[in-house]
């Protein structure tokens, strides 16, 4: 299994290499440690294993203040020990996909690998497209990693048009990076980013009435919604807190839902593999 310990430095290859916190090692290690149990788990299970990645970057990151380099979930996800049948990665940004797909080229040219360039809200229909049709006795069993940058990237009719295949989630929520940082904007009357977030139109109701930070309110309120879709949510105690290192400063939250009761066992044996490294929500 892989480790969410720190991993060995990499050389420069010459592609486009973003910027990363630090902290987001941890949440690789994370991601690559369930998608490890994943695909290793239901190989036996379903005839065919999609890896989905709807905000997929340049596969390796640059430590911002660092000269080190360090594989993302995409490379990590690609480097399981029994891989995926098929892997779609998305991503808006012509440049990360570009780094990535000679990065795949170079160290994975023998797996499935889709490629897609464009903002994930839109491209939905096409995603699916590239998802193996279900047939009698060839189930087709799918785990999307969401990794958006900001509360804006990414709306709640994603995730009910994906819900239409058999799919575990794995979504990293800007709680407080963006959700508390942003309160009074996203508060605004006018402002629909959370509407289209949660899919609930109404929740200033509930916010009006709520106590606590407003980052913890947005991914309780997120919880539920997907809750309505069918998928296993049993409060904020399901939810891992990502902190940023040296200063005990949370930054976001990696919430996964399954509507799965094996899918959820997994993944509480992940977060309890890694609570010396995440911190459970509070």
């Amino acid at each position: 299994m892989p480790t969410v310990d720190s991993q060995p430095t990499i050389q420069d290859d010459g592609q486009f290499t973003p910027e990363v916190g630090e902290w987001a090692e941890r949440k690789y290690r994370l991601i690559a440690y369930y998608a490890e149990m994943f695909a290793t788990s239901m190989k036996a299970k379903w005839a065919s294993r999609v890896y989905i990645d709807l905000f997929a970057g340049a596969g390796r990151g640059r430590i911002k203040g660092m000269s080190r380099i360090v594989e993302t979930s995409t490379m990590l996800a690609l480097g399981v020990r029994n891989p995926f049948d098929r892997y779609i990665f998305c991503d808006i940004d012509p440049g990360c996909i570009g780094a990535l797909r000679a990065r795949v080229g170079e160290d994975h040219r023998d797996l499935d690998v889709r490629l897609l360039t464009g903002d994930s809200n839109d491209l939905v229909d096409e995603i699916l497209g590239h998802v193996p049709a279900y047939r009698p006795g060839k189930g087709v069993l799918s785990f999307c990693v969401l990794d958006p940058y900001n509360l804006g990237n990414l709306k709640f009719e994603t995730f009910e048009r994906l819900s239409s295949i058999f799919v575990d989630f794995l979504v990293l929520i800007s709680s407080h990076m963006d959700g508390n940082r942003n309160e009074r904007l996203y508060t605004a009357p006018d402002n629909t980013t959370l509407a289209e977030f949660l899919g609930k139109p109404d929740w200033r109701d509930e916010w009006s009435n709520a106590r606590g930070r407003f980052g913890n309110f947005i991914v309780d309120q997120f919880g539920k919604s997907m809750s309505r879709l069918g998928f296993g949510y049993d409060g904020p105690q399901d939810v891992v807190q990502i902190k940023y290192p040296q200063k005990n400063v949370t930054l976001y939250h990696l919430a996964f839902f399954s509507k799965s009761e094996l899918g959820r066992k997994f993944w509480r044996q992940a977060r309890k593999y890694s609570d010396d490294q995440l911190d459970l929500f509070g």
